[in-house]
């Protein structure tokens, strides 16, 4: 349909050209020394025009110029720090007031939340000039909510974590040993509590969790005191706010049926492939592939940070034009987003969470998707789900396939270990302590003096002894380390730090802390190795593996899920002192076996004592 603003479009026609390919955001001295250069990426609108603080929102003082191919920009004098925004005209008889889809600082308000142009200031001091991110075999990761970690409850009122707090409370992950924070999404949101999984602009931090500066000192001391950043990020959708949908007709009616499609960044999906709400991104359209490939660039070279974690990835790489697609497209979807984030950095660490969508190929499988794309690893759902019958003795839990569960991620297609990442839970399940205090507690059978208090540690313990002990990247989510027991809830739900005052949960933090050693000790814990003693699982309730590295080093593993003690032999490579490092006990080793008596629920994970005092301890 013919516009009636084509005049006008003809008139912002310029043949001028931007000094570099930029799509988006306020950049200083870009075209002129003193001047501001705004960009917005606006294909197929007429008129667009600069709007905010500076020139009273007056949608007449600065029409930007475009190339005529969907790139608008405007250079102006410097105004200083500013709220800013566009207007845009979206057809014939609609406009829409935005925010920049590419600022760094974002300020909500009733009208639209707006882009804020910070003053000119000092460049930030980094001191990790000489950190260099490790190999993901080397990490042990620990995924946090920053309101939750850092945040408390004063007088009855939420006091929400952010980074200044957040940075103060490092010392506790320093002392507990991991060497990876694995942050859920931080980028703006609505609202002030969220676990950020309903992002709307992608270039900025929650204002909830502090500004630009405050996350860069966040990053920094974690390098200072080794310890690798990953950032969360959900690409697969965003809420309605977001710029790029509200310049464009809406997909949706009022009852939620499918209207004509217009936008060139957002797509219809069934609800299998979107099942969190908001708008569904097209990462099979350029325009959309080319914003998230500057977005993982920006916070690699900005914030410094050391990688991402995809979430719901086979969301991100539905493509609504040809869903039963075998393989992953090199030049779309995720492995254009991982492609440009390995260019960006190429030591970045890439972990995804993938698992098979109703509609899809049946061969597009976590295991291809890093073997076709850039991506690292994945998350290890076949490890939690099958551990996590396990522990809570649902139906039949004996029978699991623990074995393949604990060493099969070359049956699932992975060439290595490092591949997968396992947990016994994350943001997505209830903790082990939770669900068995308060719902499977009654069908697990509890020894003569365990409350169920202490069913519920045991049990929880046996879970992260198999993530550590088990070839894989491991993880804990926060509060694993003490025996955190808060319900699942994407509400405020702040650490329950007060336990660390309580013997039993001091003693389950030490257990961590002895896992979190050996692991970054023992290099048998860090490879592919494994081999189990027996398989009687169904019926002994015991698992026995040893793990070994080719230099010589070498951990063997009992594992307990029996409610009844037993004395269990392991094979060793010699005789001599071995250490046990979850109950921190020693034994003798003759006849190249070591002998252990293991009570209910109790595991062991017995290491060489070679290693000097340190490891002792």
């Amino acid at each position: 349909m013919e516009s009636k603003f084509s005049n006008l479009f003809e008139r912002a026609v310029t043949h001028d050209r931007l000094p570099a390919d930029i799509r988006g955001g306020a950049h200083r001295d870009l075209v002129e020394k003193g001047k501001v250069t705004f960009v917005l990426r606006a294909p197929y609108k007429p008129v667009v025009s600069l709007v905010g603080d500076f020139n009273q929102w007056d949608t007449r003082r600065h029409p930007m110029q475009t190339d005529g191919a969907g790139t608008w920009w405007i250079t102006v004098p410097d105004p200083g720090r500013t709220r800013y925004g566009y207007y845009v005209l979206v057809d014939n008889d609609t406009h829409a007031w935005i925010g920049d889809p590419y600022a760094r600082e974002v300020q909500w308000s009733q009208d639209a939340p707006w882009g804020v142009l910070p003053g000119r200031m000092a460049p930030f001091a980094w001191r990790d000039r000489r950190w260099r991110t490790p190999p993901l075999r080397d990490l042990v990761i620990y995924e946090l909510c920053v309101r939750d970690f850092a945040g408390a409850w004063h007088g009855g009122h939420p006091h929400y974590g952010n980074f200044e707090r957040l940075t103060r409370q490092l010392p506790h992950l320093t002392k507990l040993g991991v060497n990876c924070v694995e942050l859920m999404p931080i980028q703006a949101f609505p609202g002030n509590s969220s676990w950020g999984y309903n992002p709307v602009f992608y270039h900025a931090i929650a204002n909830a969790y502090g500004g630009p500066e405050d996350f860069k000192r966040f990053v920094d001391t974690c390098h200072r005191a080794g310890m690798a950043v990953i950032v969360d990020v959900a690409f697969n959708h965003a809420w309605g706010q977001h710029p790029y949908y509200n310049i464009y007709p809406p997909l949706f009616g009022p009852k939620g049926e499918w209207w004509t499609r217009w936008n060139p960044f957002f797509h219809h999906t069934p609800s299998s492939i979107n099942m969190w709400g908001g708008v569904d991104w097209d990462h099979f359209s350029p325009e959309t592939t080319r914003y998230f490939q500057d977005i993982v660039r920006y916070w690699l070279a900005e914030y410094h940070i050391d990688g991402f974690r995809f979430d719901w990835v086979g969301g991100v790489d539905y493509d609504s034009n040809e869903p039963a697609r075998p393989s992953f497209d090199p030049y779309h979807g995720i492995a254009a987003i991982c492609w440009a984030a390995r260019q960006a950095k190429p030591d970045c660490i890439l972990i995804g969470e993938f698992w098979q969508l109703e509609g899809t190929h049946g061969e597009k499988s976590a295991a291809k998707l890093v073997q076709e794309t850039e991506m690292d690893a994945v998350w290890n759902g076949y490890f939690h789900h099958t551990l996590d019958d396990v522990l809570n003795h649902r139906w039949e839990w004996e029978k699991q396939d623990i074995y393949r569960a604990v060493s099969g991620y070359r049956d699932l297609g992975f060439g290595s270990a490092t591949q997968v990442i396992n947990y016994s839970c994350s943001h997505d399940e209830v903790r082990p302590e939770h669900e068995i205090k308060f719902y499977s507690g009654k069908h697990i059978p509890r020894p003569q003096r365990m409350t169920l208090q202490d069913v519920a540690l045991a049990r929880a313990k046996l879970g992260l002894v198999m993530v550590f002990a088990a070839p894989g990247v491991p993880m804990i989510y926060a509060g694993q380390e003490y025996g955190d027991d808060s319900p699942r809830t994407i509400d405020f739900a702040p650490m329950q730090w007060r336990k660390l005052g309580q013997p039993k949960f001091r003693k389950h933090m030490n257990v961590v802390k002895r896992l979190i050693r050996a692991r970054k000790q023992h290099a048998a814990l860090r490879s592919d190795n494994i081999h189990f003693f027996a398989h009687q699982f169904a019926s002994e309730h015991m698992l026995r593996f040893c793990r070994w590295d080719h230099a010589g080093d070498y951990a063997a593993c009992a594992i307990n899920f029996d409610a009844k003690a037993r004395t269990v032999e392991l094979p060793v490579p010699h005789d001599g002192r071995w250490r046990d490092v979850v109950g921190n006990r020693q034994r003798t080793a003759a006849g190249g076996r070591v002998k252990i008596r293991l009570g209910a629920y109790d595991a062991a994970i017995f290491v060489a004592t070679h290693l000097g005092s340190s490891a002792q301890r």
